[in-house]
């Protein structure tokens, strides 16, 4: 795919997201998509299949009260991967969440593939989520 294909995948998903429009991203993940997010908190894990990517998703509004949001900043592509670099915001349980994080993407034949989170401030981001 080129560059700028995978370009308008991620900026699609980021859409996608802030709009809550969950259905929207079913036709962008490979049904046996991964996403990992590292850690020991709330959200860590490696979550297998498109499935459970949407749950996990829509996990994040929940346990936040409706309150988590992602700013996209830029994002940069080559012909299989992509990074978006993006502002997390939120709170939860009394703590706030501000915090610069980069979702690194496999994309092969126009799907997501993989997906690895990571945390600007990996210590910020586990007190957040514990």
């Amino acid at each position: 795919m080129p560059a700028a294909e995978n370009e308008a995948i991620v900026r699609r998903i980021f859409d996608a997201f802030a709009r809550k429009e969950g259905l929207a991203l079913r036709g962008l993940f490979s049904d046996d998509a991964v996403w990992s997010v590292p850690g020991r908190g709330l959200m860590a894990g490696v979550y297998e299949g498109r499935d459970a990517i949407f749950r996990f998703l829509a996990k994040l509004p929940k346990e936040t009260d409706g309150t988590y949001s992602s700013e996209l900043i830029d994002v940069l592509a080559s012909e299989d991967r992509a990074a978006a670099l993006y502002r997390a915001h939120g709170s939860r349980l009394g703590r706030a969440l501000e915090l610069d994080q980069v979702l690194l993407f496999l994309i092969e034949d126009g799907l997501v593939r993989r997906v690895l989170a990571l945390p600007s401030d990996p210590d910020a981001f586990e007190a957040f989520w514990a």
